[in-house]
Order: structure tokens, then sequence, then C-alpha cells
């Protein structure tokens, strides 16, 4: 400035290739707090804000998809180029050499956004919040199509995280898909719309064993979306026949069994085990429960509700505890692996889509509701989803490798032995702190 320069010619002459390693290594930090920044973002983000983080940690829950792989090498490479360039201008490099390797970088993480853009503005939206690997991305498509919309599909990796969202109010979400005791929850509360039925004439189509249940009496504000079991899989060359939960507690298998990191599903098996009922809220009987899997503890490699179906199907582990759609999918990759409920009993849910209270198209969710019931799509969501329908009408349309699937459509006299979970009210908070002791326990 002294010699005549201006202040902006000052500042990209001298000051910001002084400040460059700073800025930039700043720049880096912020991002890997972004990517970090799960918990928060989970609670504040809105309608159709679905982050990165939040998409890749609830995709993880139906295993490692080629799209996590494809976007955790984008975020590898350009991560790598980016502290390139920040170590560069740390050792005193030029900015013209560090400026490279940024660019190319912030080009790596801009690209997506700039080639697909924005999505086209619709007059009419909808809005969905479901699990992760429920809902086909074609069948949003078709239904787009069908209505003329635009479907905002955001996802959640665990019921806490939608009954939190919900019970907040910060959701404005036309359609949800609660399990059986959150909907309980969600009823005693009033957070549930009843259902206009004359809006949903293929409701037909659903099994009467379904309906009417006593979480929902009349099945006035909820329809049945996908049905399932919780049982053990396992490797047929390693460990024979399996019909027991006994074998999680077989010493000939320690390292090699993985259990669920659910305080329900976990205490569930233990409860079985004796003979109990898993919505059981006696101290006592929990407290025996939690013994045994105190005691199981040393045989347990992991405790993993995300990728428990890749550990089996990589070898990792011969036996573990997990639902039956993500074993559904590993059983059609690899013969050497079943999947049994076992004799003493387990667990079984029912995922139903609803309407929350306040939600700002309910016609559309009508719409969306009777659309999924539609047989064709219903089928079409089975097949891509592994996950047993409760649509009778679907089932002619199914393959017979899908009906006779015994993970996906169990005998029903293995259903018979089978609990629905339940909302155990203030016992909930017994549960989570037994699990806890377990986890902690050396």
């Amino acid at each position: 400035m002294d010699l005549g320069a201006g202040p902006w010619r000052t500042f990209f002459r001298v000051t910001l290739p002084g400040i460059a390693p700073g800025v930039l290594a700043a720049a880096l930090l912020v991002f890997a707090l972004s990517i970090d920044d799960y918990v928060i973002t989970s609670f504040v983000a809105g309608v159709g804000s679905t982050t990165l983080p939040l998409q890749i940690y609830s995709m993880v829950r139906s295993g490692i998809s080629p799209e996590i792989n494809a976007v955790s090498t984008v975020l590898l490479v350009a991560t790598a180029l980016l502290l390139f360039a920040a170590w560069r201008l740390e050792q005193g490099g030029r900015a013209r050499t560090a400026a490279v390797p940024a660019a190319l970088g912030l080009g790596i993480l801009a690209g997506p956004f700039v080639l697909v853009g924005p999505a086209a503005p619709a007059d009419r939206v909808l809005n969905v919040f479901i699990w992760s690997g429920y809902l086909p991305p074609e069948t949003v498509k078709t239904f787009e199509a069908r209505h003329g919309v635009r479907v905002n599909v955001d996802l959640y990796d665990s019921l806490e995280a939608l009954l939190a969202k919900v019970q907040a109010g910060n959701a404005n979400y036309d359609v949800i898909c609660p399990s059986n005791y959150a909907v309980e929850i969600l009823l005693a509360q009033d957070l549930l719309q009843p259902l206009d039925r004359s809006a949903l004439p293929h409701l037909v189509n659903v099994d009467p064993l379904w309906l009417d249940r006593d979480f929902d009496p009349g099945s006035r504000h909820t329809v049945p979306y996908f049905t399932g079991t919780c049982g053990i899989g396992y490797r047929k060359s390693k460990v024979g026949e399996v019909d027991s939960w006994e074998e999680l507690w077989d010493p000939r298998w320690k390292g090699r069994i993985l259990m669920l990191d659910d305080a329900r599903e976990t205490l569930g098996a233990a409860l079985k085990r004796l003979g109990r009922s898993v919505n059981t809220a006696d101290e006592p009987t929990l407290r025996e429960a939690q013994r045994l899997l105190v005691v199981q503890k040393p045989l347990v490699r992991a405790y993993d509700s995300a990728n428990f179906e890749d550990a089996l199907l990589a070898g990792d582990v011969w036996l573990s505890q997990g639902w039956n759609g993500e074993f559904a999918r590993v059983m059609d990759l690899d013969p050497d692996i079943a999947y049994v409920v076992p004799k003493e009993g387990s667990t079984t849910y029912l995922d139903s889509l609803a309407i929350p209270v306040g939600a700002p198209h309910p016609e559309l969710a009508h719409a969306f509701l009777d659309f999924v019931m539609e047989a064709p799509v219903a089928a079409e969501i089975c097949r891509s989803m592994r996950y047993t329908t409760p649509n009778r009408a679907a089932m002619a349309l199914l393959p017979p490798q899908i009906r006779k699937h015994p993970a996906i459509f169990p005998p029903e006299e293995v259903l018979a032995r089978t609990e629905l979970l339940r909302d155990i009210g203030p016992a909930t908070v017994l549960y989570d702190r037994l699990w806890t002791e377990v986890k902690t326990a050396r």
C-alpha cells in the first residue's frame, strides 16, 4: 500500500498468501467436523435436508453398498488433495503450486452438485420419513410420474430418531413408518391422524392377520407395510444345524458370535432362552437375563446392529443375531448361510405407514399409502427390499424363490412362536440401564 497498491490488490498479493495455510487448515477442520456431525443434524434438520452424513449413516444399516464405497472413495481422494495443498503451503511453497490440488479437491466435492443440480420445482410435494432400505427409488419415481409430484424421502436409522423428530414437532412429514410399539407411543400422545378409509381402496389387499391389532384397534391410524422376525443367521459348514438360542452361548464358537447392539432384542434373546416374555417388565427376571448376557460376553466378537449380515457373509462370524430381511439378502449371495427363528421363540415386528398430525399434504399421503398397497407395487417393493410383505394380493406376483424363501416368508408354525415387541413404558429405562451394564462389564 505504501507503493500505491489498492486494498484489494494488497489483500490478494500479500495478506491472503500469508494467511492461506491457516485458512485452508481451518476449512479442512470444519469439513471434517461437518462429516462427523450426525446427532445434532438428525434432530434439527427439516424436510428434504438429509445431509451426506445422515444419508451414509442410514444406508449403512442395510450394509456396505457400492454407493457408500463410491462416496467414500470420492471423499478420500478430495481430502487427500486438500491435505496435500495445505502441506505445500505450510512448507512455504508458492500459492500457485497448492492451488491446483486444492482446486481439484474442491472440484471433486462440488462436481456432483453441479452435475445433478437442484430438484425441479413442483406444485405438489410429498414428504416421506422412512427406514433406509425400505423404499425402492423406482417406486418413488412411479408415484411421482403418476401424480405429478415431487417426493422428498428422508431416512432414519432408529425408531428413537423417528420418535424424537415427531415428538419435538420438527417434522412436517406427510408419511412416516413406525414399528408397532412406536405406534403405541405416538397414539398415546395423539401424534397420528385417523385415516380416511374411503381413500384407501387397496387396503383389501392386506392380509387380515396384520390388521386390527391391539396396538392400533381397527387399523384406524396405520396400514401394514413390512413385517419380519429376529433370529439367528449362521454358516452351516462351520456350526452345522442351529435351532436354539443356546448356540449363542456355546464356548466352541468363542469369537465367532455377533449380537445386536439393541437392548430390546438382545435382552429379548436371553429372556426367550429363559422361557420368558420379551415384553416383561419384571426386574428380577430382567436381572437374570442380564446375567446370561454377561456370561456370554467373552464369547461375543461384536455388538452390531448395522452390519451384522456383512460380518456373516465375510466369514468374520459364524453365528449372528439379526433381522430376517438382511439375512435374506446374504443368503441369496452365499448358500452356506441359513436363517432360523429359534425353537424357544423370538420377536417379530410390524412396520406400518402412518400420517402424523400436522402433515401438510394429507390427501397426497393417503394416495401414497394406497399406492404402495397396490399388488404390483407391493410385489416390486418386496422383490427389491427382501422384507416380508403383508400384502396378500402381491404374493401371486412374486417369483417362487421369494415366496418359498424361509427367511422372507417363514411358515405359520414359526410365526406362532414369536412375540411382537410392545411399548413397555417406564421399564424402557431399566432395559437401557441393564444393557449399558452388559456392554461395560469386564
